[in-house]
C-alpha cells in the first residue's frame, strides 16, 4: 500500500489559512470577568460583538473599528455617558440599547450622546437617546443631512 505524502504543512496550515481573522471572532460579554467595562471590551480586537448585561453603565464609549453592540433591551442596558464611533471606514451596529448623555459625573460625557465622526457609519434597532441637548438629526453631521431624506421620516414608532 503506498502512502500519499501530504506535504510539509499538512491539514492544520491549510485550516489555519481558511480561518483567517473570522475564525478567531469572538462574542464578549459586559460586564465580566475580561471585561468589566464596556471600553475594556471594545478594546480588544477580537471582540466582534460587545453583549451587554441588563444594567447601567456610567462611561463614555470611543469606538473605532468594526463592532457590533448589543444590550439586553433598550430598556435594561444603558449607557449613561456619550458614545463615539470613528474612523472613514468604521461600521457600527448598535442594538436594544440606551444612550444617556446627562450622566454628570462621567468622564467624556457632553450634549452629544452619539457622535460619529470622519465618515464613520452607525446603524441600529432599538436605540434610545435621551438627555442630549442638540437637534437629534445632528448625528448625521457628517453630510448626510445635505442628502435627501424624503423618504425618511421623523416619527419614531
Amino acid at each position: 500500500m503506498k502512502v500519499l505524502n501530504r506535504g510539509r504543512f499538512g491539514v492544520p496550515a491549510v485550516l489555519a489559512l481558511l480561518c483567517a481573522t473570522p475564525c478567531f471572532a469572538a462574542v464578549c460579554s459586559v460586564p465580566s470577568g475580561s471585561y468589566p467595562t464596556v471600553q475594556s471590551a471594545v478594546d480588544d480586537p477580537s471582540c466582534t460583538e460587545i453583549v451587554l448585561a441588563a444594567q447601567t453603565f456610567e462611561q463614555s464609549v470611543t469606538v473605532g473599528r468594526d463592532l457590533t453592540i448589543r444590550g439586553a433591551s433598550s430598556a435594561t442596558s444603558v449607557v449613561e455617558g456619550q458614545l463615539s464611533v470613528q474612523g472613514g471606514s468604521t461600521q457600527v451596529e448598535l442594538e436594544d440599547l440606551t444612550v444617556d448623555a446627562s450622566a454628570p459625573g462621567v468622564a467624556g460625557t457632553s450634549s452629544e450622546a452619539l457622535n460619529v465622526l470622519g465618515g464613520a457609519e452607525l446603524n441600529g434597532r432599538d436605540i434610545v437617546v435621551l438627555n442630549a441637548a442638540f437637534d437629534p438629526f445632528a448625528i448625521f453631521a457628517d453630510g448626510f443631512e445635505s442628502g435627501d431624506t424624503s423618504a425618511w421620516s421623523t416619527t419614531v414608532p
